[in-house]
């Protein structure tokens, strides 16, 4: 590495550890004493599997409906120009339909916008920071991100949190939640992002077409194909939510070939390849420095599909039609440009990520499946909706807890 390079990485090491100073912090006493939480009722069936309480988050419901006020309200971002659900947007399953999204500020940010189903049952919330386990720290990122080479300024409150403050008690509506929520506590962004995360666990998506046995022979065949040993999808998109290892058991970060630049083994990065690459990193090598995790991103859950487009960490896919094609190829090959390269040559690719052949047939019935794994209730159910804008309506088919 040039000092240059090594002088950028370390400088982003050095405000991941400034990060976990301010999350450690910040975790209130009840939380971190581990004080017993009262059985929360979550609108899901009888046999459903149930979140537990997440740590250091104690759910109520005075502290959902808080959340999901705070969660559309641009009065936690320091300009007031956006809210969490600018970038997370109910209609996109919580994703929001770009390759990458831009901050309050304006910056582009690096990766793509993960979408929000579920991830009450995650092992990890980020794209490369396995240390990030808990919904209130996870919050606290985009409130105090800055501009970096590898991050950009998101809600950007750092300097103004005593006026952000003054916005949530100067509110009659959310000064009230508050109140209700956490009576005998002052209103602070600790708070708040433990109203935030809240309503994060409560974003459940059980009412596909593959959870109501709706699906379509097209679907089912897929399916199968999606299991068996030719194209061991399974072995990296297992468990309810498609995002497991089946041998672990485990969410896993794994580098799937999407790029080998200049042949080198890297991914886009900044510090190396300059303006092409934005303010791209690789991937987990950021957070551990071990060579052998270049390029390693948590492996998604396939939920929403339909709704979440386009794919991977940094939005380059377009299509699962594209998607499709790049995992048969086993990686993606980037014939021009200052990021060209064989992917599939990737000295750290995955060996689970392997070549493999398909039919035209077969290509639409795994794209079937795929699609059979999206819930139209999920993204209009009003549950989750802006409270200040009338409700939308879900499908008439859909079941009721």
């Amino acid at each position: 590495m040039t000092g240059r390079i090594v002088k950028s990485w370390l400088r982003d090491l050095a405000l991941f550890a400034f990060y976990a100073a301010i999350l450690t912090a910040c975790i209130p006493l009840r939380e971190t004493l581990g004080l017993p939480c009262a059985a929360f009722e979550f609108a899901l069936p009888a046999g459903h599997r149930q979140p537990d309480q997440p740590q250091g988050v104690c759910i109520t419901p005075e502290r959902v409906t808080l959340g999901r006020h705070l969660f559309y309200s641009s009065k936690l971002s320091g300009n007031q120009k956006q809210s969490c659900s600018s970038c997370h947007q109910q209609q996109s399953a919580f994703a929001d339909q770009q390759a990458r999204s831009r901050g309050s500020t304006g910056q582009l940010h690096a990766r793509n916008t993960p979408g929000l189903a579920n991830t009450v049952f995650f092992d990890s919330l980020t794209w490369n920071n396995p240390a990030l386990k808990r919904f209130d720290n996870q919050a606290l990122i985009p409130f105090f991100s800055e501009d970096t080479p590898t991050t950009i300024e998101e809600l950007a409150i750092t300097g103004s949190e005593y006026q952000i403050i003054g916005r949530l008690t100067t509110d009659p509506v959310l000064a009230g939640l508050f109140a209700r929520s956490f009576p005998g506590r002052d209103i602070t962004i600790t708070t708040a992002a433990l109203a935030l995360a809240t309503f994060q666990t409560t974003l459940l998506s059980w009412r596909s077409p593959y959870d109501l046995n709706r699906q379509s022979e097209a679907a089912r065949q897929g399916e199968t194909l999606f299991r068996s040993e030719r194209l061991n999808c399974v072995a990296c998109h297992s468990g309810p939510d498609f995002n497991r290892s089946s041998a672990s058991g485990l969410q896993e970060f794994a580098n799937v070939g999407l790029y080998n630049v200049l042949g080198r083994g890297d991914y886009p990065d900044q510090a190396l390849h300059g303006a092409a690459a934005g303010r791209a990193s690789q991937g987990l090598f950021l957070v551990t420095g071990n060579p052998a995790d270049r390029g390693k991103y948590r492996t998604p859950g396939l939920r929403n599909l339909a709704y979440t487009a386009p794919y991977m960490h940094d939005g380059s896919v377009q299509s699962l039609p594209e998607l499709i094609e790049i995992l048969q190829a086993g990686g993606r090959r980037i014939t021009g440009g200052p990021l060209r390269g064989d992917g599939r040559l990737n000295p750290n690719k995955d060996p689970r990520i392997r070549p493999f052949t398909l039919s035209w047939q077969e290509k639409q019935q795994l794209l079937a499946f795929l699609l059979s794994l999206s819930d139209p209730c999920f993204v209009a159910d009003p549950a989750f909706s802006d409270p200040s804008r009338p409700l939308p309506s879900m499908p008439t088919d859909c079941p009721l807890p």
